[in-house]
Parts: C-alpha cells; sequence; structure tokens
C-alpha cells in the first residue's frame, strides 16, 4: 500500500485522494483509487479524472513512485493505432511491452506464445495466424531498401528498419541481396520511404515517438469533438497493446 508523510504538507495543504480507475488494487466504499503519483495522462496530457481521462493501472511501467502515466482512452486509441493484428496490436508509449486491455478496462500483459513463425519460420512469439510481428509488419510496409554493397535497391518483406539505429545508417542484420551481390548484405530504407516507415515502431534513435504521440492526441481530439453518432464502434471483446 501506497502512504503519504503528512509532514510535507503545510497544514491544510493536503493532497485529494488519488482519482478512481479500473484495475486498481486499493478499495474504498466499493470503489477503487490509483496510487501513482502521476496527475496527467502522458499521451493526451490531459489531467486524470474518473469520466474521459481514467488512469490505466499498467503492469509493465506501474511504479509507487512513478511519475508516468497513461489514460484508458489513450490505450485504446494506441489499439486502434497500431497496424499488427487488425488494429488490436499496439505498444506500452514507455517501454513497449505488450499489454491487454479488456473490454472492462483492465490492462495486463498480454499473453506470449512462442513457435515457428509460419512465414520466416523462425521461433518466434507468435501473433495472430501463427506469424511473428515483424512478418506481418513487413507484409503491410514492404518498403524499398539500398543495399550498402552495391547500392542496388530491393524491395524487402521485413521490417528492415528495425536494425537501423537512425535513417541514415545501414542495418546491423543482414538480408539476401538479389540485385548482384548473390549474399546476405546490410540495407536501410530509401529516403523516398522514410515517411512510410511507422512511427510507432522505429527505433529509439529516429526520434519518432513524439510524432506518433502527437498522432494519438489528435486523434483523441478528433473522436471526443465529434457527435456520438459519428464515433468509431470501440464495442471489441479487449484488445491488446504490443
Amino acid at each position: 500500500m501506497f502512504f503519504v508523510n503528512l509532514d510535507i504538507f503545510p497544514r491544510g495543504s493536503v493532497p485529494e485522494r488519488s482519482v478512481p480507475h479500473v484495475g486498481s488494487t486499493e478499495e474504498d466504499g466499493g470503489r477503487c483509487f490509483a496510487t501513482m503519483p502521476a496527475s496527467d495522462c502522458a499521451v493526451c496530457l490531459e489531467t486524470f479524472n474518473d469520466t474521459d481521462c481514467v488512469p490505466a493501472r499498467l503492469p509493465c511501467c506501474q511504479r509507487e513512485t512513478s511519475t508516468f502515466g497513461v489514460c484508458l482512452g489513450c490505450l485504446e486509441e494506441i489499439c486502434n493505432h497500431y497496424t499488427v493484428e487488425a488494429g488490436r496490436v499496439g505498444k506500452c508509449p514507455r517501454c513497449r511491452e505488450r499489454l491487454y486491455v479488456s473490454a472492462d478496462g483492465v490492462v495486463s500483459k498480454a499473453p506470449q506464445p512462442r513457435g515457428k513463425c509460419r512465414m520466416c519460420c523462425q521461433e518466434r512469439v507468435l501473433l495472430d495466424g501463427g506469424k511473428c510481428d515483424a512478418c506481418i509488419l513487413g507484409s503491410q510496409f514492404e518498403l524499398t531498401y539500398e543495399c550498402d554493397r552495391c547500392g542496388r535497391r530491393q524491395q524487402i518483406p521485413h521490417p528492415m528498419w528495425r536494425y537501423q539505429a537512425t535513417p541514415g545508417e545501414f542495418g546491423t542484420t543482414p538480408w539476401a541481396c538479389h540485385n548482384g551481390c548473390d549474399d546476405y548484405t546490410r540495407w536501410r530504407v530509401i529516403e523516398a520511404d522514410l515517411g512510410r516507415v511507422p512511427a510507432h515502431d522505429a527505433p529509439e534513435g529516429w526520434r519518432t515517438l513524439d510524432q506518433w504521440l502527437e498522432q494519438i492526441r489528435e486523434e483523441r481530439l478528433r473522436v471526443a469533438r465529434a457527435r456520438p453518432g459519428e464515433r468509431r464502434d470501440r464495442g471489441r471483446q479487449g484488445c491488446v497493446v504490443s
């Protein structure tokens, strides 16, 4: 249980109780309360409340001393925004842990069944259809890459951008070059395709996190301003944030 040292606050300035949210373990009068000190959602930047900005309890980044928090609405939007598994998969905006958000707003770590991917035949965490997330992303974003040896270009059905420390560097993981090298070489996304790399999946060195979060904020604002009849149907059985 989390305790507040009242001696550090001036008389009459004791902070109010944490706002209620789904999935907390501290109960009072039949309602649950968050124990994290974060007061604002790190994605939409709104102040937590018990209506439209309900704080989610994250099993990956939830700490009693953490200043990081995300609301359930933003987690659901991340589920909608992410492209793997038909919009049911996303990533924790802080640590990129795979999370499952149930229909009633309880957040837990997503199951990670391992096996041989039916596309790349590698031992991986399998998502829908028995495929790993890399193969799913590769089929959705089949970008053109430049070979570091021959300089020729080739479309690759795999997210090779994941192995580039920065947009201009060649990656560290090889792929077969079929345009002259007949060998495994290193690759980088051509400049014309850099804008097609999904911001939520780019390496940290690409510095696209802020861009991704801004996209989530804009979508949240659009949904909030829409008339109730125009809002998208969110009545799913749950969603996965990966």
